[in-house]
């Protein structure tokens, strides 16, 4: 993608154009055959200057064109043809550049309103996109991932697609789906697919449950042909559970060899009943990378060929074990955009995680017969526990009715502990 200029830059630039056409019309009307009149084309200059620039530049250049027409219908010789010289003549084509000059500046005027209209609007949109896609982190708990998402319609940055992420006390549980259509409508039930997913994965234990309160949710909210396929996982150390609606399978990469997750039968999409198949359950390894997408990237077309985005080998040289997460992510979009020659005709929401859980450091194997024997009270003093009384007093984190051992009993000095076993109270005093 080429940088875009600065403001000031790219105004400077649009602003000189209509100077070089007004600059030219003066120089072709001096130098060019008198018995042709174009000195009538200087309107050209501030119609321009509307389409390029503010009101207030737009009037210079209406004042300078029609400055140099009024200059013309002084007798200086300029055209000599019959009619040329006519005074009625004249005042038409001073009536013409000054009236074009008028409709330019009121142009560049509903321009500039219509622009601060839109740019109020795509602020808006910035709100309602980051309310609808959370901000995904680059690290939660065990899992790195990152997140892309391409709209379909050129000036919109968000559409039916939809992800969000979350971590619980169940694990880190992810929701990657797609709304029906397009447009507001497929947006309004987006969001309240996600909000759903954020207040119930917090609460819900069972992963069915959860899917099963999303398709209700869709009932309520979307029409009688709405639905939405979803794909739910939850990652909770090595364990992986998914439930699909009806959704494409996610592609697992272990050691860079990319193969579907796909489920023995397939739950029908949200909105529809999603009854079928129970939860798929999994294992990870250390480096297993997981993508998730939405049928923009499944059903993506060259558009000669009509072939279809090859999903597995385009994930495969991406998304490589060499190679970090983000910046997999960004070539496995740059491919896309390539196959499609930047024609998408469907949204495109992107979402890996890597299984990355961190390294925790553990006792070395020759302080452990000590921690055993400080434990069990083996060649060692016994202490009493943080909190202890003395007497008959109940110790902090023991219970009072539970059995004394007979080791116990001789650890306390208790009847019962045999004649030759060594009182340890004096210890504890």
């Amino acid at each position: 993608m080429r940088r875009p200029l600065p403001a000031s830059e790219a105004s400077w630039g649009r602003s000189l154009i209509p100077l070089v056409v007004l600059l030219a019309v003066v120089v072709m009307d001096l130098t060019g055959d008198r018995r042709y009149v174009i000195i009538t084309s200087l309107v050209i200059s501030p119609l321009l200057a509307a389409a390029l620039t503010g009101p207030r530049v737009t009037a210079a250049y209406a004042g300078a064109a029609l400055v140099f027409g009024a200059l013309q219908a002084i007798p200086l010789g300029y055209y000599t043809g019959v009619g040329h010289d006519s005074l009625v003549a004249q005042i038409i084509r001073l009536a013409v550049i000054a009236t074009g000059g008028a409709i330019a500046v009121a142009a560049s005027r509903d321009r500039q309103r219509r622009e601060v209209r839109l740019r109020d609007v795509t602020r808006v949109a910035d709100v309602a996109q980051r309310a609808i896609l959370g901000v995904v982190p680059a690290r939660l708990g065990d899992l790195r991932l990152a997140v892309n998402y391409d709209s379909a319609a050129a000036q919109a940055r968000v559409g039916g697609d939809l992800y969000e992420v979350t971590q619980t006390r169940w694990g880190v549980r992810i929701l990657v789906g797609d709304a029906r259509g397009k447009g507001l409508d497929a947006v309004r039930l987006a969001s309240r697919v996600t909000a759903t997913f954020r207040v119930l994965a917090r609460h819900l234990a069972d992963p069915e449950e959860i899917v099963a309160a999303l398709d209700a949710e869709v009932v309520r909210s979307g029409g009688p042909e709405d639905f939405v396929t979803a794909v739910f996982a939850q990652i909770d150390g090595v364990r992986l559970e998914l439930v699909n609606a009806g959704h494409p399978d996610p592609v697992l990469l272990r050691r860079g060899a990319p193969r579907l997750l796909a489920a023995t039968g397939r739950r029908t999409p949200l909105g529809l009943g999603a009854t079928g198949t129970t939860v798929v359950r999994s294992h990870l390894v250390a480096g297993d990378r997981i993508l998730f997408y939405t049928d923009g990237l499944a059903e993506a077309r060259r558009p000669h060929t009509r072939e279809f985005f090859p999903v597995l080998p385009a994930a495969q040289a991406a998304l490589g074990p060499a190679r970090r997460l983000d910046a997999g992510l960004a070539d496995l979009v740059a491919a896309l955009g390539r196959w499609t020659e930047a024609t998408l005709s469907d949204d495109v929401a992107l979402l890996a995680a890597e299984f990355a859980p961190p390294t925790r450091a553990t006792t070395p194997a020759a302080d452990q017969p000590a921690r055993e024997a400080a434990v069990h009270g083996a060649g060692a003093p016994w202490r009493a526990p943080t909190g202890a009384r003395e007497g008959s007093r109940p110790v902090a984190g023991c219970s009072s009715t539970a059995p004394m051992t007979p080791g116990a009993a001789a650890a306390t000095g208790s009847p019962g502990a045999g004649a030759g076993a060594p009182n340890r109270r004096e210890a504890v005093r």
